[in-house]
Parts: C-alpha cells; sequence; structure tokens
C-alpha cells in the first residue's frame, strides 16, 4: 500500500469506475478539504477532490489519460494539457473517506 500524504479512499462505486488505477482504493489528494467544479456540461457545480497529479506513478498517470480519453474522444495531450493547467478533479460521491499524515492537522 502506497503512503500518501493526504489520500482519499474510493468508495464501492469508485472503487468500480477507478479501481483498475488505484487497486488500494487509496487516491493522493492535494487537500482533504474538496472545492466546487463544473464537470461534464452540467450546470450545477459538484463538490470535488483534487487529485495530487505529481503523487501518481507514470502507469496511473498513463492509465488515467488513457481512460478519459477513451470516455470522451479528446485526446490525452489535450486531457494532460487541462489536468496540468487546473488539477485532475475526482468526484466527491467516489470517495468512501479522508485522510492525512501531516501533524499540524490534528492539533
Amino acid at each position: 500500500m502506497v503512503d500518501y500524504r493526504t489520500w482519499a479512499r474510493l468508495n464501492f462505486e469508485g472503487k468500480q469506475e477507478w479501481g483498475d488505477v488505484f487497486r488500494d482504493g487509496k487516491v493522493p489528494v492535494q487537500s482533504i478539504a474538496t472545492q466546487q467544479a463544473k464537470l461534464g456540461g452540467n450546470k450545477d457545480p459538484e463538490s470535488v477532490f483534487t487529485v495530487d497529479w505529481k503523487e501518481l506513478t507514470e502507469w496511473q498517470q498513463e492509465a488515467i489519460l488513457d481512460k478519459l480519453s477513451q470516455q470522451s474522444s479528446v485526446a490525452k495531450e489535450v486531457i494532460l494539457k487541462e489536468i496540468l493547467k487546473v488539477g485532475l478533479p475526482l468526484r466527491r460521491n467516489l470517495i468512501f473517506s479522508c485522510g492525512t499524515n501531516q501533524v499540524e492537522l490534528y492539533l
């Protein structure tokens, strides 16, 4: 199991969707606080965590780009450019729990 500094744990639905990329169900996130983002053309914003792209292995990054490209029919290069610009959102409804090993957050 990978020990990330801050993570979100996928729920059952999240594991069905992303379990092939995050086999232990833990996803590195930039913060345990959620943000609001408009996803998939929805007019209402959704609560999301931002995946810590730098913490992912090259294999995970490539698998995510492949999956998103297949789902959206958008070139992987375009998707990567957007991820590097604004981050990779992970819907809150796919998360069971989140945690951190940052001591200052426990005080």
